[in-house]
């Protein structure tokens, strides 16, 4: 497959297999796991946090795989309020092009590659209220380039809304575990939340929160994690936080 830089997907073909051989389980552009719906409603609950009062929003998902998630964001009570999402598709991380894209109207889906500059993307700087980053960073060989470049994105004062997890967490996703998950050796960095919050401050961001978000994200477990996570009693089991930085003043 030719590397190209930042194309519209536009094709509704299918794929089955992510490149390497394992099966993709997002490629029928349909299936929709517990934990993304948990993003979803997660995500919602601290952009109507965030702005309480503000319409017409304009966000960015950076690694938006098929874009279930912000087409599941467009769809609830806070899509009134957002103008649209621009989704950044990563080529290099089960989001092949020929998937299937979840659609709305609202919803723009992007795809580029690891190996190409991300801060070279078509879009006006200063111009977004907030970027999603949920499961991002820690895929980039170079995160501070993402970083400035949602720094750059963003309005004075927009928020950047990122999913971090524990480093042990990492660790344990790189060579698998118990049989539930394979190796994941396209993970590149094991920082801690500190290293994070450091890396993002040399990017123009201050970290405001840091919410524990999540513990297993499957079916089973969905309501009593919500439960438990709308009474902020998550923070001794979670694994997964969602850290908002807000940009700095220039």
């Amino acid at each position: 497959m030719s590397k190209t830089s930042y194309n519209i997907i536009e094709t509704n073909s299918t794929s089955s297999c992510d490149g390497t051989g394992k099966i993709d389980r997002y490629a029928d552009g349909v299936t929709i796991t517990s934990r993304r719906k948990q993003k979803a409603v997660l995500l919602a609950e601290i952009v109507e946090e965030l702005f309480p009062d503000r319409r017409d929003l304009r966000a960015v998902d950076f690694g938006c795989a098929d874009g279930a998630v912000p087409v599941l964001m467009l769809n609830s009570k806070i899509g009134e309020r957002i103008e649209k999402i621009i989704g950044i598709s990563l080529l290099d991380y089960n989001d092949l092009p020929e998937k299937k894209a979840h659609e709305h109207s609202r919803f723009k889906r992007l795809v580029t590659d690891m190996d190409e500059p991300i801060d070279q993307l078509n879009l006006d700087p200063s111009s977004f209220d907030f970027v999603m980053a949920t499961s991002f960073f820690h895929y980039l060989r170079q995160p501070e380039v993402a970083f400035r470049c949602a720094h750059q994105l963003l309005k004075p004062g927009g928020c950047l809304l990122a999913g971090m997890l524990p480093r042990w967490l990492l660790g344990l996703r790189q060579i698998g575990y118990w049989g539930v998950r394979p190796c994941n050796n396209r993970i590149q960095h094991l920082l801690t939340l500190d290293g994070w919050r450091d890396q993002a401050e040399s990017c123009g961001f201050e970290e405001m929160e840091r919410r524990p978000v999540q513990w297993a994200g499957a079916d089973a477990t969905a309501g009593v994690e919500l439960f438990l996570r709308r009474r902020r009693m998550l923070r001794r089991i979670a694994t997964n936080h969602l850290v908002i930085y807000r940009k700095t003043e220039e």
